[in-house]
């Protein structure tokens, strides 16, 4: 083995730390500034709606306009900072099988890959800016100039370029460690390498191109199975669906369409009103957390059925709801709520099997309450209402909270050993509580509401969440500056990481329906003699293994527009999919023995073993299992009330 200890600037030289360190700092102080921004364009969208709407009745004329193109600028802002923290969805099913060598190697590849891809993108960013100034576009009602905001947007993602650069040689820098080498040799060996593969790449498309370009269905399936082969080999699932959509693109109508196509798609990304919810709804969640507002939601939940048998295992699922309910995410519901939650059932005596069933389950309501980052991405991959899909989740979450309950009851009752026996019910305790935890039910009955009576839209409604939880982190005097810094390190490393992917997707997207995939695979499921019923189970189940393995957003964007068009045409309706696919992929990530779900359990509760929260999860499993047969043949449930929305 080689020490490198011994001369270590031999093989990390001091300034690629220190640029490292810088471009941490100055990141990190861009994306600050985009998320301060995204709230302050927040407050002025509710003093817009609430105020000069509906109070005063004298909207601003396209004040949409001019916040739209504002939240642009914010969010290209925060790229830099998510990929200074290494921020990306990564697939790492097979990262025990390697050796840490191939590793290292696989980890410098998707560094790489990001670097030349941003390179790609920051120069067709800049061409597109370039050419909306030139012929003077503007918006529609104030004429703002259009080019000037895309053209801001341009030196943000131009920004990311030195930042992915300091990136991607400190994982060479782990290599030249690991073997050895001499640092200045292998660096330019390096550089050689990754401008050779670039230009043979560029050579090859521009050669083969046309010929492969005749057959576009059979180049889109062989660059679909490529992309599970990047993703599968640790390179981060936007950059590989960005790359391999935009290679495919290029092959099929040149390099000089494709970089328009992906400029296209990324300031088009930055610039939709709809979108706008997702930062939102971030820093709702974040705001949340800081405030204490996951404790109070636990409290809640335990005053009003704590006193039954099982009562701590029934509050730490509706915990888990209302938590769901501000935060849009599993992982960080079984990280939040668990921390609460396992330490209070293990004082009560509560078998270590039920309380990792019930925080392990409670946890996929993440994602199945809105606001849920899967449901919006869904959403605008198959160009469906994000409202409507909000509402048309909220009969089959509730059939979820309701399924876990029983398992629960059932299981205490037929064991009662799980849990001990009853407390009494106090209604100090609980009016206490809920005086406490009315932020929570305030927020979310606007939210929701708001969204179904049609007084906001779905980007207005994740404002109020937004400022509402921001005011109540400001009242309860949790605002310093340490937190306001955690608070925009985590929401700029999830926006980074969600519009990287985004951007990724819609681009394979673009490559795919240019190929002709999408209509190709309807047609010949729709040509397979089997009854809809059994294609449909049989997709459900390829989804549920999925989802063991796999975070639910990115197999959300790399099969949701594909897939969708086939069930469509199997006669389901695509609203009543999106919720089946979010309840089948969510299955997933607590069915053994890879669910996701499982795994961050082990890191709020490392002495659970295997064995146990197996065996807890299961009855929980066969709860999903029968509510998705319900689903199945009652899709009214999920129909019914998106069908009463104004």
């Amino acid at each position: 083995m080689v020490d490198v200890t011994a001369d270590n600037t031999q093989y990390a030289p001091m300034p690629l730390d220190r640029c490292d360190a810088a471009m941490r700092s100055i990141a990190a102080k861009l994306a600050a500034i985009g998320v301060l921004g995204v709230l302050i364009i927040g407050i002025a969208t509710i003093v817009d709606v609430v105020v000069m709407r509906s109070i005063l009745n004298r909207p601003f004329a396209g004040f949409n306009e001019l916040l739209q193109t504002l939240f642009a600028v914010a969010i290209a802002s925060v790229l830099a900072g998510g990929l200074a923290d290494r921020s990306a969805i990564r697939v790492d099913i097979l990262a025990n099988l390697l050796s840490q060598r191939a590793k290292l190697w696989l980890t410098l590849a998707g560094e790489v890959l990001t670097f030349v891809f941003f390179v790609f993108l920051a120069i067709a960013c800049y061409e597109r800016a370039a050419l909306t100034i030139l012929i003077n576009g503007q918006t529609t009602v104030l004429q703002l100039p259009t080019g000037m905001f895309m053209m801001a947007i341009a030196v943000f993602v131009a920004i990311c370029i030195p930042t992915q650069a300091v990136v991607t040689l400190v994982a060479f820098r782990d290599i030249v460690q690991r073997h050895g080498w001499k640092w200045w040799p292998a660096l330019a060996m390096m550089v050689v390498g990754v401008a050779a593969l670039t230009a043979g790449l560029w050579w090859t498309v521009d050669t083969w191109g046309p010929a492969l370009a005749s057959r576009p269905v059979l180049l889109a399936a062989v660059c679909f199975l490529l992309l599970w082969v990047f993703v599968l080999l640790l390179i981060p699932v936007g950059i590989a669906m960005a790359v391999i959509g935009t290679v495919g693109a290029a092959m099929m109508m040149g390099w000089e369409r494709s970089s328009s196509v992906a400029a296209v798609e990324t300031t088009d990304l930055f610039m939709s009103g709809e979108l706008a919810l997702i930062p939102l709804f971030l820093m709702m969640g974040a705001f949340a957390t800081t405030a204490g507002l996951s404790s109070d939601i636990y409290r809640l939940a335990q005053a009003a059925i704590g006193w039954m048998r099982g009562g701590i295992a029934m509050s730490t699922i509706t915990a888990c709801a209302g938590f769901g309910a501000l935060t849009g995410s599993s992982i960080a519901t079984v990280a939040t709520v668990g921390n609460v939650a396992a330490p209070e059932m293990r004082k009560r005596g509560y078998a270590p099997s039920l309380s990792a069933g019930a925080i392990a389950s409670g946890a996929t309501l993440g994602q199945l309450i809105p606001p849920s980052t899967v449901i919006v991405l869904y959403a605008i991959l198959v160009e469906e209402s994000i409202g409507r899909l909000y509402m048309a989740v909220l009969g089959p979450a509730l059939l979820t909270i309701v399924g876990y309950l029983l398992v629960i009851a059932a299981m205490v009752r037929v064991k009662p050993s799980l849990a001990p026996g009853r407390e009494p019910f106090v209604l100090q305790e609980f009016l206490r509580a809920f005086a406490g935890a009315w932020v929570v039910v305030l927020v979310f009955a606007s939210v929701i509401g708001g969204i179904y009576t049609g007084f906001f839209t779905a980007a207005e409604a994740a404002s109020v969440g937004a400022v509402a939880t921001f005011l109540a982190m400001l009242l309860r005097g949790k605002i310093n500056r340490h937190t306001i810094w955690s608070i925009a390190s985590s929401t700029t490393n999830a926006v980074a990481m969600i519009y990287t992917v985004i951007i990724g997707a819609l681009i394979l997207t673009f490559f795919f329906e240019l190929s002709g995939l999408p209509t190709v695979v309807v047609d010949w499921v729709s040509a397979l003699p089997i009854p809809p019923l059994p294609t449909l189970l049989v997709l459900l189940l390829g989804l549920i293994a999925l989802g063991t393995v796999m975070d639910s957003i990115a197999i959300m964007m790399m099969i949701a527009s594909i897939i969708a068009p086939v069930v469509v045409n199997l006669g389901y309706d695509p609203l009543w999919w999106g919720v089946m696919m979010i309840i089948v992929v969510e299955l997933g990530v607590i069915t053994p023995p890879f669910g996701l779900n499982l795994f961050m359990l082990k890191s709020v509760s490392p002495d659970l073993d295997a064995k146990t929260v197996y065996r807890g999860i299961m009855p929980f499993v066969v709860a999903d299992v029968v509510k998705i047969a319900i689903l199945i043949a009652l899709p009214a449930i999920a129909l019914w009330l998106p069908a009463t929305m104004r």
